[in-house]
């Protein structure tokens, strides 16, 4: 084994990630979930269970798991991305996940994260691929893959299978509780206005019951956000044929014509093409 591979490998194993489980009456899912996070093995791990107020059995379930238990957070929120706000803050790890209650880690899920991370130290976020199941045993499946290069259309990052380093957040903010179901598409547009270096895998990281928030469908929220960041049709063009120019050149056209902000955006979009797995 070389001292390069030696090296990666402490790196994974001493990363502390965080994930947070936004929950509300969950009992019919969590056990699944949590099972799914645990069984990681991960050695330095912080489980976050931010708790809506559930009625249910949600709570004596998650008990059964001393990890998840020692971080369970129960209050009322304003929706569900300021349970995942109120989650960030209390976590204490480099990197962050936010996994649905009625969704599960792949085996290996955070070896793959904790590689990426640790072979690309600039890199601050990380998408893979979700399968999404009518059932999670027998039913069907589809699976959607996170792309950078196809957000005019829609949401088409998966938010389940991203991970992000906790200084993304403090360096463009949390997520925006405007948007009652938009604030994911949001941050990743300021994510990418900031020029935060991302990497796309093609790795199904997530089994996702069916019926949550697919990945394609266009919301008002979206075409809300979309225009409040001026992502308008001729800048999507420049983003897919500017590929044909040299950098240089590109980099000149969209300067003068966009201004430093539709700039970032392009430079995440080479970062892609370079960094795409």
């Amino acid at each position: 084994m070389s001292i390069q591979k030696k090296a990666v490998e402490l790196d994974q194993k001493t990363v502390k990630i965080s994930v947070i489980v936004p929950t509300f009456n969950s009992a019919k899912t969590i056990k699944d979930t949590l099972e799914s996070i645990i069984n990681q093995n991960w050695s330095d791990l912080q489980i976050i269970i931010q708790d809506g107020g559930s009625t249910d059995d949600t709570k004596a379930i998650v008990g059964k798991y001393p990890m998840a238990m020692s971080g369970w957070q129960s209050e009322t929120d304003n929706g569900i991305y300021d349970a995942m706000n109120k989650g960030i803050r209390s976590t204490t790890g480099e990197i962050i996940a936010i996994l649905n209650s009625d969704d599960i880690w792949l085996p290996g899920t955070l070896n793959r994260i904790a590689e990426v991370f640790s072979r690309n130290p600039d890199v601050g976020i990380v998408s893979g691929a979700i399968e999404v199941w009518e059932d999670l045993l027998n039913g069907a499946k589809v699976v959607l893959k996170s792309s950078l290069l196809h957000l005019h259309k829609g949401m088409t990052v998966q938010h389940p299978a991203t991970f992000v380093r906790k200084s993304v957040y403090g360096s463009v903010g949390l997520f925006d509780t405007q948007y009652r179901i938009g604030s994911d598409y949001d941050f990743v547009i300021r994510c990418l206005e900031a020029g935060i270096p991302w990497v796309i895998l093609n790795d199904i990281l997530v089994r996702m019951r069916a019926g949550g928030r697919g990945g394609s469908t266009f919301t008002f929220d979206d075409l809300t956000i979309r225009r409040s960041h001026e992502l308008s049709s001729v800048i999507n063009e420049t983003l897919t044929y500017a590929s044909s120019f040299t950098r240089h050149i590109a980099r000149r056209l969209i300067l003068s014509i966009f201004g430093e902000r539709t700039l970032s955006i392009f430079r995440n979009y080479l970062w892609q093409k370079r960094m795409y797995r």
